[in-house]
């Protein structure tokens, strides 16, 4: 069984409403699985229901998974595991969470939920495969701009450490980018630089999402709306539809 794996801050877990997706997108897609934390089980995907956003809400894996069942014609499985507002850069504290390995909290627990996934899998009589790693990551440390001149080498260390668990060395990594154009995000352009960077130097990562383009709520800038979480869905299909 094919398994893809989205990790990320908020707009990797999607801050956008189901009720305004189209019907057929708001029901149980068929074929499509995620896997689900607080069950301990994969369970059939449904927006606002078990997308680990937050109630109501879904991120980019609803219409990625759809559109690579449709194109698969066979079951799709994705992990999910996000926290919001929460940065790459190793803050020496437990009372602000970071991703950076040396931490050992965001990341780490992702990949405790990665292997409950993988074990879960497994007591079904099933060969997990995981193919790919999206990251929608940043914002948080576009606020500071220590955090943001260390931003490539902390995501090297990132990647680096899931190369450590054995079935995700060779999955291929898609990164999205961070919304550039909000004032209350000044570093942002040095993130998506530093992005950009180790992305090329990485031929694992096989794309790098633009975001800037993504329709967005009105009274949140910082957050994808519906249509732009389903662009954001599309533009993963598009990246991992073809990974082997």
């Amino acid at each position: 069984m094919e398994v893809h794996v989205i990790l990320g801050q908020s707009n990797g877990l999607g801050r956008a409403y189901s009720f305004e997706l189209p019907t057929e997108l708001q029901q149980p897609l068929q074929g499509c699985y995620i896997y689900n934390t607080h069950s301990g089980k994969f369970e059939l995907m449904q927006a606002g229901v078990n997308t680990m956003s937050n109630k109501g809400q879904f991120g980019p894996v609803v219409k990625a998974a759809q559109l690579l069942q449709q194109h698969k014609q066979k079951d799709v499985y994705f992990v999910v595991a996000g926290f919001g507002n929460s940065q790459l850069y190793n803050s020496g504290s437990r009372e602000i969470l970071d991703w950076h390995p040396d931490s050992n909290e965001l990341l780490e627990q992702s990949k405790e939920t990665i292997e409950k996934a993988r074990a879960a899998l497994v007591a079904e009589g099933k060969e997990p495969v995981f193919k790919t790693i999206a990251w929608w990551q940043g914002e948080a440390d576009a606020l500071v701009t220590e955090h943001a001149s260390a931003y490539r080498a902390n995501e090297e260390a990132f990647f680096a450490s899931l190369d450590k668990v054995t079935y995700l060395g060779g999955t291929k990594r898609v990164v999205f980018k961070i919304f550039s154009d909000l004032k209350s995000h000044p570093q942002a352009g040095a993130i998506n630089k530093g992005k950009a960077a180790r992305a090329a130097a990485d031929k694992r990562t096989v794309a790098t999402l633009e975001t800037n383009g993504y329709e967005r709520n009105p009274q949140d800038r910082l957050h994808a709306n519906a249509a732009g979480q389903l662009q954001a869905g599309t533009d993963l299909f598009n990246a991992i539809k073809g990974v082997k």
